[in-house]
């Protein structure tokens, strides 16, 4: 009797009992703590425009993933900088998530990550930055978008 196949199968289940475990492809939520630094973020494209409605603000759509480095650098660079985490909570923040609103990131735009479009209440785009971008630079993006958001346009 050959006992290879029923080994392989062993060996499979074990594996695919660990992932399951450990979380592999879970539809659970997911950990964006490196993404928000903090600030409150509404999940999902649909989810944040309906927030900006409500609450005539503009939106700030951060298309990113989980996985993304240079997002979670964008975030912690420029969300923890006291000028630019004031000037976003003038905007509802909002988590697009690449890896499952790919509708969504390709409605934005959005080729690679971090891709982050500015829009106004009604949906009209305000400013956009594609790929990190320091401090320096994301800055007077957050204010032009604010600004034409304030002016109308």
């Amino acid at each position: 009797m050959d006992v290879r196949p029923r080994n392989q199968f062993v060996a499979l289940l074990l594996l695919s009992g660990s992932c399951l475990l450990a979380g592999c492809g879970s539809s659970g939520t997911k950990d964006w703590a490196d993404h928000t630094q903090g600030l409150p973020f509404v999940m999902g494209y649909d989810e944040g425009m309906k927030a900006a409605a409500a609450e005539n603000k503009p939106a700030m759509m951060f298309v990113t993933t989980t996985w993304c480095g240079w997002c979670k650098k964008l975030a912690d660079e420029n969300f923890n900088e006291p000028e630019v985490k004031e000037l976003l909570t003038k905007f509802v923040c909002v988590i697009v998530d690449g890896d499952v609103e790919s509708a969504a990131a390709a409605k934005l735009g959005a080729s690679g990550y971090p891709h982050i479009v500015f829009l106004s209440a009604k949906g009209e785009k305000l400013a956009e930055q594609s790929g990190y971008a320091s401090v320096n630079e994301f800055k007077p993006l957050v204010q032009e978008a604010l600004k034409k958001a304030v002016s109308g346009g």
